[in-house]
Order: C-alpha cells, then sequence, then structure tokens
C-alpha cells in the first residue's frame, strides 16, 4: 500500500574509503534494477539465483530480487559449499554473483571448478578481477560476466558478456539498457538510470540527478574501464599513491589471492602506505623485489601485512 516513490529499504556499504554510508532504496527501484538485467539476458522465464553475499548488502539483495521478481527460486549457501563433491546439482542452472576472492577460492578446487561450470551466468563484481584469474576462468570455460555497480545504482549498470569476457576483451563491459554515463572534468564516472537510489542523508534528493561518483574511468568505443577511486588517494612526502593501481600489480605477483592497499598516519611522511595481502604464505621479500621493478618508490608499501583470510565484503572484495 507504499506509493512507488516511498523509500523503503535501506542498504548499508562499507568501501576501501571512510566510514560506512547509506542509501535508501524504493521496492520500485529495485525492481527496475533488476529489469535492465532482465533485458540484458534476454530472458522470459522465471530466473533462479544462488546466493552467496549478505542481504543487507544490495549485491546480496537483488539476487533475491532476481527470483522473486521473475517467479524464480533463491538458495542461499555459504560460497564454500560450491567447492564440496556432494553439491554438484547446487549450482545446476542458476545464476551466481560473486567476488573475486570468492572465484580464486573456488578455482584451486577441481570441484569447485565443475559446480561453477554448471551455473547458467556468474556475475563477477566488487573488486578488479586479475588478469591471472581472468584466465583461469576461461580455462575452465566459466560463462562469466564482469559486472560494474554500486549500492546507488542497485548493483550492475554496465556489464561485460560472457561471450567478450572469453575473448579476452578487458574492462567491465558496456552500459546495461536505460543507462547513460560519462565522464565529469576529473574523469570521474557520473551515471543517470532508472532506480537509482536516494542518499539516506539527503532522501529528498530525486532519482532523476546525474550521479557523480567517486570512480574514475575511461571509455573506449562504448567499453568502460574502472581506472580508480579518486577518494582512495594517498598522500606520502607530497606525492601522490593511487592505491587501485598498486592493487593491480600486488595482484600479478603468483599466488597472491587479494589485497588491500591503504594507508596509515606518518608523523615524517604524513601518510605512510601499507598493503594488507592474503595468504599467509606469500613470500614479502620477494613481492617487494617484484614491485621495485614496477612501481615508483614512493608506490612500495612501507609495510606488507599478510593473513590467511580475511572477512569478504560486498564493496572492497575484504576487509582487514
Amino acid at each position: 500500500s507504499l506509493p512507488e516513490n516511498f523509500p523503503s529499504l535501506l542498504f548499508s556499504t562499507s568501501g576501501t574509503s571512510g566510514s560506512p554510508k547509506q542509501c535508501l532504496h524504493t521496492l520500485a527501484g529495485l525492481e527496475k534494477a533488476f529489469n535492465r538485467l532482465k533485458t540484458f539476458l534476454n530472458v522470459q522465464r522465471p530466473i533462479d539465483t544462488l546466493n552467496c553475499l549478505p542481504i543487507h548488502h544490495v549485491g546480496g539483495w537483488m539476487q533475491v530480487m532476481r527470483a522473486w521478481v521473475s517467479g524464480g527460486s533463491v538458495l542461499f549457501a555459504d560460497y564454500k559449499d560450491l567447492a564440496h563433491p556432494g553439491n554438484t546439482d547446487l549450482c545446476a542452472g542458476r545464476y551466481l554473483s560473486l567476488v573475486p576472492t570468492q572465484l580464486y577460492e573456488l578455482l584451486k578446487s577441481k570441484h569447485g571448478a565443475t559446480n561453477l561450470l554448471r551455473c547458467e551466468g556468474i556475475f563477477i563484481g566488487g573488486a578488479h578481477l586479475s588478469s591471472e584469474l581472468s584466465q583461469k576462468a576461461r580455462d575452465a570455460k566459466l560463462p562469466i560476466y564482469i559486472c560494474y555497480g554500486m549500492t546507488e545504482t542497485a548493483g550492475m549498470v554496465t556489464i561485460l558478456s560472457r561471450e567478450d569476457f572469453t575473448k579476452g576483451v578487458k574492462g567491465v563491459g558496456q552500459p546495461m539498457r536505460g543507462v547513460s554515463m560519462r565522464l565529469d572534468g576529473d574523469h570521474r564516472i557520473c551515471l543517470k538510470c532508472p532506480g537509482l537510489g536516494f542518499n539516506a542523508k539527503n532522501s529528498s534528493s530525486t532519482n532523476q540527478d546525474w550521479f557523480v561518483t567517486s570512480d574514475v574511468g575511461k571509455e573506449d568505443n562504448g567499453y568502460w574501464e574502472v581506472i580508480h577511486r579518486m577518494d582512495r588517494v594517498i598522500n606520502t612526502g607530497g606525492e601522490k599513491v593511487i592505491p587501485d593501481l598498486v592493487e593491480k600489480k600486488i595482484l600479478e605477483f603468483p599466488l597472491v589471492k587479494s589485497c588491500l592497499v591503504t594507508s596509515i598516519n606518518d608523523n615524517k611522511w604524513g601518510q605512510r602506505v601499507v598493503a594488507y595481502i592474503t595468504p599467509d604464505s606469500v613470500d614479502k621479500k620477494k613481492l617487494l623485489e617484484f614491485l621495485e621493478s614496477s612501481l615508483s618508490s614512493y608506490e612500495i608499501p612501507k609495510e606488507l601485512f599478510t593473513a590467511e583470510n580475511l572477512e569478504i565484503t560486498e564493496g572492497a572484495g575484504w576487509k582487514r
């Protein structure tokens, strides 16, 4: 009985920088976001999903919406369940959303790769997918779709088709139906789409406005690439370090599963670059030698912290 434009759902997001933000959405707006995907997939039948993400984040909730609105079904599971040999039917015919760290773990397992192959489609987002992990997914012939989106957009606004992914096309694909995208003077991605959410601190804003993201990107012949987040730039000793680019370089080092580059306060440098890396077995000495050959001295983390596992989040891939 609520009016269509009544914001009745609140989602939190905790990215790699700053305090958690909250965003309000309408149920009708979330349905519009689902319709973007339905149009892209060109399916008229009910959509069945498998959800391994928390539903208090929009990435998990949208998998419920996809099944609910289309008349399909949704299963809930821990992503680690997908590596079990007894769960061969868990993925069958279902759409699944994963962050790269989850995909990394599952592709280490023969049963994980076999089970994922039975998915109707696998949406990958939330963090950068390394070239090495991309190739492993191609070798396994997985039905991968690379996506870009955020809490404010109720999930994906661009998508790279599985055919383009198989061909080795990089980036996050093309805007979905009804999504408009442009770059501002600082090369930040600006977008407009049906179902754009309300900022919880300013619920009077309209969904017709352009949403200016913190993502710096580029566009080439209709295909988009996200380069880095503007609000994550680190100023150390007067030099600006872009954590996203350092993270991409670290992910090229063999055996690195995931990483987060950030800063801590430093009396001398103002901010000191540090990196959190998984798994714990990564050889930190060899990693630093690798980075010295490809990064400027001020970009190289002053400290490397390793851990075997880190909590996965929707926005950052994981958090310490």
